[in-house]
């Protein structure tokens, strides 16, 4: 019996670890996507917000620089997790 859950735990650990790569990779296009799809905004604003999101995705330090950017960075950054 113990051998069987033993078994279980290594086979659910490894299929998290094989499928953590590819979550990431949609939160990255979904940042793609819901930046982009903002209309009328700068594409400096664009960048600060596709960044913003991928530095809080991936436990980076908040930077958000100047100007559009900054404004879009912020945006961006509430959007992702960390």
């Amino acid at each position: 019996m113990d051998t069987k859950i033993s078994s279980l735990v290594i086979a659910l650990a490894v299929a998290s670890m094989a499928l953590t790569p590819l979550i990431m990779i949609q939160n990255a296009d979904a940042a793609s996507f819901k930046c982009e799809n903002q209309s009328g905004k700068p594409h400096a604003w664009i960048t600060g917000c596709k960044d913003g999101w991928y530095d809080h995705d991936h436990c980076l330090s908040y930077s958000p620089g100047s100007g559009d950017y900054a404004k879009g960075y912020k945006v961006g950054w509430a959007k992702g997790s960390c």
